[in-house]
């Protein structure tokens, strides 16, 4: 289905009109906007990263290598900027990329292999978008959604990525066995508001023996009007430095007004 198929219903269920340029109509009713992560190019291998552009910073560890990490890129849609810091680490054995933040993707692939973890990390459970080509690939280290104005989240869809599935399934070196009935994995939601407070609202990805293997809306209403949105992960597997179950998160059609 055809992402302006999904607005189409969302529209006669609202009653409102779509746009990205105000927060009200001519008749003073809340306009929805819907972000559905369209409008990125991807590479060859249907994801979107970020680049080697911008202002960036350096530096180099005891072995001799050196991580660049630029800072300038990041997905815009509707006001929204979704950020994603994007790194190239070079030694005299070679060099890598590697990413945190929202990255961008329309693979088809549910699987998920260590040996390829570029482009598998990529994947989600379901093989496709919620509606459209392309979907959001969320791990954050410290990134965060920024609203240029204060925005009402009606909520998004999500599902879990096939890099975590893999892990609840069959376990890896990081995490250890497959999960059991006592293990559970979440994503924690945390609007800022104009004032500095904040409100958290959790997604279960995992918990009582399953986890999740479609695209399911989250309602997040009542948070209110928030000026950002950050995530965080947490689990049954952790240890001192955090969270071992791969923290990822895959989003689509996010909704607000």
């Amino acid at each position: 289905m055809k992402k302006h198929l999904f607005f189409a219903a969302v529209a006669l269920a609202t009653m409102s009109a779509f746009t990205s340029c105000s927060k009200e109509d001519n008749a003073g009713s809340p306009v929805v906007t819907i972000i559905s992560f369209e409008n990125q190019t991807l590479n060859k291998d249907g994801f979107w990263i970020g680049e080697a552009k911008g202002e960036s910073y350096s530096y180099e560890d005891d072995w001799g290598g050196k991580t660049t990490t630029y800072t300038d890129n990041a997905y815009k849609e509707a006001g929204v900027k979704f950020p994603v810091s994007y790194s190239i680490y070079e030694s005299q054995y070679g060099s890598t990329d590697f990413w945190s933040g929202f990255a961008i993707s329309n693979r088809t692939a549910t699987t998920f292999d260590p040996m390829t973890l570029t482009p598998d990390q990529y994947n989600n459970v379901t093989g496709k978008a919620h509606s459209g080509d392309n979907f959001m690939v969320i791990t954050t280290y410290g990134e965060f959604i920024n609203f240029e104005e204060g925005v009402k989240i009606k909520g998004f869809y999500f599902t879990n990525s096939a890099y975590t599935a893999n892990s609840i399934l069959n376990g890896d070196s990081y995490s250890g066995a497959k999960f059991d009935k006592t293990d559970w994995f979440k994503c924690t939601l945390t609007g800022v508001k104009k004032d500095g407070t904040t409100v958290d609202v959790d997604i279960d990805l995992a918990k009582n023996g399953d986890y999740v293997k479609d695209w399911q809306w989250i309602d997040l209403s009542a948070m209110g009007e928030i000026g950002s949105l950050y995530f965080a992960f947490s689990g049954s597997r952790s240890n001192d430095y955090g969270v071992l179950t791969p923290a990822y998160i895959c989003i689509d059609d996010m909704v607000v007004e």
